[in-house]
């Protein structure tokens, strides 16, 4: 090559190496994200942010039209470029959004973008009444998340000079439900989403059904007494995990499938009047109620009940005795019901204002069909196909999906049949390709219970192996005390995941989880040497029994 040729090269090379570092110099001021922003999308504010890194903070708004208009809010962060690990990560906010919690900091100090929206309202994270605005209750169901991800990468791609960065959304309950719905109408916005406590009724169930049979259980006026305190319930935990432990074949104090204890409640009544270490009739009636779960009047059951396990994790239980209120706010629940609350607003933003859970649903076929109506034409729920996953599966999208084995929630159960179906309608082979199903033992709503606290990290981290590494998932090590790890500290407290978070209870110890259809199974030849039990070399995933 002659050196005139060379030295052309030389600053052409040179010429396009500033050209791309230039593109890629983007500022972190409000004018530069403007102009990089996608149509009927505003960008408020940008600025730096020293910590947890050196990060850009950016807030905003996308307008949303036929129908609209409505404002659906959201804020990315982005670490410095040279900081920057290529990542996206969406937090999926519980129950119904309506504000934009903070960024965990330590997924953002790792290197991770950032991103939150209030799905396109403002209120506390228990109220749907705003469903009975069709704007703001289709942008609530899917719309609101898909704008402010469009927004929110076409900025970070913006930002960094890059066309390609691996997309992730994570969330509880709630938060969940936005990741069931991101991989159902819009799958091709994420790479891996982690799908917790979600109950997407795949059997087709009635929304909410065990929430309402909960509040109608323990109210005064149906059943005097029915209420039972967190004490009893406490007191009661302690019966059943001793009764049940070894069900499934270890001792650990961990029931690790609630279906395989048939604990009688009954054999905890009273002699005579009532204490604080046993349990009057109604009690009992109302605990055997709620375990049983909720039937219409045909005796067709309508959802899974609550387990037996960890009753403790029974949130929706109110720390005070009914009568309770209705509205969704902080102060009336610290002692009020959330499974009133929840259903009560939903009811009187899905089907009418002045729907009372108590009087207007008797699990007839008339009151079960105007609830059944307004929460399936919305779109809110509606029961799981197999068809829903076909679009995420042609565009190569991972799904993990989990739920705590004591959710009194979101049953695994339910996880379990929505597998199956996927199973039947896509075939074991291609399902085996894009979705994995966990159950966490001893956990409750999203967290507590005697479960591991650091299993969302964990599925957090198998994710980002199945998507970036193609290695598929099998057997996760989950911990609990001092044991536990958070590279990322995902859904550890209520700022950060936006649910209300219990800590987990227990000795130190490591949980092996399995993915399903295989169980975990401890090595009962080490049962009598001290801690092997919580020691995961002591287990090993095997097909279910």
């Amino acid at each position: 090559m002659s050196r005139k040729l060379a030295f052309t090269v030389v600053v052409g090379a040179l010429a396009w190496a500033a050209s791309a570092a230039a593109a890629s110099a983007m500022s972190c001021d409000a004018l530069s994200m403007q102009a990089a922003a996608p149509a009927d999308t505003i960008v408020a504010t940008a600025e730096l942010v020293k910590t947890p890194i050196p990060n850009c903070k950016v807030e905003g708004w996308v307008t949303t039209n036929n129908p609209g208009p409505n404002r659906v809010h959201f804020r990315v962060q982005l670490p410095e470029k040279s900081l920057w690990n290529g990542r996206y990560y969406f937090m999926g906010l519980g129950g119904s959004a309506g504000s934009m919690p903070p960024a965990p900091p330590k997924i953002l100090g790792a290197g991770f973008v950032v991103a939150v929206t209030d799905t396109g309202h403002q209120g506390h994270l228990l109220d749907w009444s705003f469903m009975s605005n069709q704007v703001q209750a289709l942008d609530h169901i899917h719309r609101g998340a898909h704008v402010a991800t469009v927004a929110g990468q076409t900025l970070t791609k913006a930002f960094y000079g890059v066309d390609k960065l691996w997309r992730y959304h994570l969330g509880c309950s709630g938060g969940g439900r936005m990741g069931s719905m991101a991989v159902r109408f819009h799958p091709e916005d994420y790479d891996g989403v982690v799908i917790g406590g979600n109950g997407n009724l795949p059997k087709g169930g009635v929304a909410g059904a065990e929430m309402l049979k909960f509040t109608q259980t323990t109210q005064e006026q149906y059943r005097p007494g029915g209420w039972v305190s967190p004490a009893k319930l406490a007191m009661v935990e302690q019966h059943v995990t001793a009764a049940c432990d070894l069900t499934d074949g270890a001792k650990d104090g961990v029931v690790w499938d609630s279906r395989l204890c048939h604990y009688d409640v009954a054999k905890l009544q009273c002699k005579a009047g009532d204490g604080p270490d046993c349990l009057t009739v109604s009690e009992i009636r109302t605990i055997k109620a709620i375990v049983r779960g909720p039937y219409d009047k045909h005796g067709r059951k309508l959802s899974e009940g609550m387990p037996i396990t960890n009753m403790t994790m029974w949130q929706f239980n109110g720390k005070a005795p009914p009568p309770w209120k209705p509205e969704a706010t902080f102060e009336n629940l610290t002692t009020a019901s959330s499974a009133y609350v929840i259903p009560t607003t939903m009811a009187h933003g899905l089907i009418r204002k002045d729907y009372d859970v108590l009087k207007d649903m008797d699990f007839s076929d008339e009151a079960l069909k105007e609830w059944d109506k307004g929460f399936r034409d919305s779109g809110f729920a509606v029961p799981f196909k197999a068809e829903h996953l076909a679009g995420f599966q042609k565009a190569g999208g991972k799904m993990i999906m989990w739920s705590g084995s004591s959710d009194p929630c979101c049953s695994y159960i339910e996880q379990e049949n929505t597998f199956d179906t996927a199973v039947k309608g896509l075939g074991a082979e291609q399902v085996q390709k894009m979705f994995a199903l966990y159950s966490i033992p001893g956990m409750g709503h999203c967290a507590g219970g005697t479960g591991p606290e650091d299993s969302t990290d964990m599925l957090l981290q198998t994710m980002i192996d199945w998507v970036e590494k193609g290695k598929e998932p099998g057997a996760i090590v989950a911990h609990r005390g001092t044991r536990v790890q958070t590279p990322f500290r995902v859904m550890t407290t209520t700022a950060e995941a936006g649910v209300p978070l219990q800590a987990s209870t227990g000795v130190s110890r490591d949980f092996l989880l399995c993915r399903y259809p295989m169980v975990s199974v401890f090595d009962t030849s080490k049962a009598k040497v001290e801690g092997a039990v919580y020691d995961a070399g002591n287990w090993s995933c095997r097909a279910k029994r």
